[in-house]
């Protein structure tokens, strides 16, 4: 869970990353995959898809909580 500023831009910061890393595994890219066993090298995709999807709910989690309370005006007694 991220708790301040700090964290909150390092997360971006590797969400950037994880995201960039997905991409380049998609498209063949990443030389650390291009040569390994299917099997293998979907586990290795697998687990990186899942590390930014939960970098992505850290940073949409942080998000909501720093967002202001709006009250409705429209509300009547």
């Amino acid at each position: 869970m991220i708790e301040n500023e700090e964290q909150y831009r390092v997360t971006q910061e590797r969400e950037r990353t994880f995201s960039l890393l997905v991409e380049r595994m998609e498209s063949g890219a990443a030389e650390s995959i291009a040569d390994e066993d299917p099997t293998i090298r979907k586990a290795k995709m697998d687990a990186t898809r899942s590390v930014l999807h939960e970098l992505r709910e850290e940073l949409v989690e942080w998000e909501s909580r720093q967002r202001p309370k709006t009250t409705d005006s429209r509300r009547t007694a």
